[in-house]
């Protein structure tokens, strides 16, 4: 990834705090109306943070000669327990 696409991670990651926070403290909503989309908030950081995680490993294992250097593909990270959405096509609406 990209410095720009970490600094857009960031971006989408504060607006969903925010909203979060919006939903928690100045809405009349009941903490079980608002709880799935926080739930969902978290569940994309925790995932964010496995991704990365998996990636530091796959590229220290390539760099150390214990994994072949080539492009990524979904098992390097199913193996690590971590979730890989490919860049293209992706597109979130914030």
């Amino acid at each position: 990834m990209t410095a720009n696409a970490f600094h857009n991670i960031a971006q989408i990651e504060t607006s969903l705090w925010e909203a979060a926070d919006q939903l928690r403290a100045n809405s009349n909503l009941t903490a079980t109306e608002y709880s799935m989309p926080v739930l969902g908030v978290i569940f994309l950081r925790h995932a964010t943070n496995r991704y990365q995680t998996a990636l530091q490993a796959i590229e220290s294992a390539q760099a150390a000669g214990t994994s072949p250097k080539r492009p990524l593909v979904e098992g390097d990270f199913i193996k690590r327990r971590a979730l890989m959405l490919p860049e293209v096509g992706l597109r979130l609406g914030f």
